[in-house]
């Protein structure tokens, strides 16, 4: 209910400054948490934000209406995205990336960042250009991590 209200304010609203979309992945509640933080930062600098799970949202609605993007997923398998919901909602969303500003996080317990090393590397193919780089947290985002994430927010926002 809250995800479907936040995300009527924000296609209806017509709120002074940016409009920030963060959709994330989280299984275990890191990435949300991130996320989250993210949201804080954008929200800092007057933008107005959707903070959504990638399964309430649709690519190219998001690809049509949002210049800045930030996306958050946590590592699986050996080092990839999510599979079944936002590596399919990020190949739909490549076609609108052409100079959208972008930011992308995530949380692991053992990787070292590959994934979103290649994330990163997709998306930037694919036209997208990064206000910042990738924040990484290991498990629960600690305050280093949280406050990253709140940078990473502000970035994208003022980008």
């Amino acid at each position: 209910r809250g995800v479907l209200r936040e995300a009527l304010l924000f296609y209806i609203g017509g709120l002074m400054g940016s409009k920030v979309a963060i959709i994330y992945f989280s299984a275990t509640g890191n990435t949300e948490a991130m996320a989250e933080a993210v949201a804080v930062g954008a929200r800092n600098t007057g933008a107005e934000v959707l903070l959504a799970p990638v399964s309430d949202v649709d690519p190219i609605e998001i690809g049509n209406t949002c210049h800045h993007i930030i996306l958050g997923c946590s590592a699986w398998g050996v080092e990839v995205i999510e599979e079944m919901e936002m590596k399919p909602f990020c190949e739909k969303l490549k076609p609108y990336l052409k100079g959208k500003e972008m930011g992308i996080f995530g949380s692991c317990g053992w990787s070292r960042g590959a994934w979103l090393n290649s994330w990163y590397n997709e998306l930037h193919f694919a036209g997208a250009h990064f206000a910042a780089k990738p924040v990484l947290a290991y498990g629960y985002p600690d305050e280093e991590a949280q406050k990253n994430c709140e940078a990473l927010g502000a970035a994208v926002a003022k980008a």
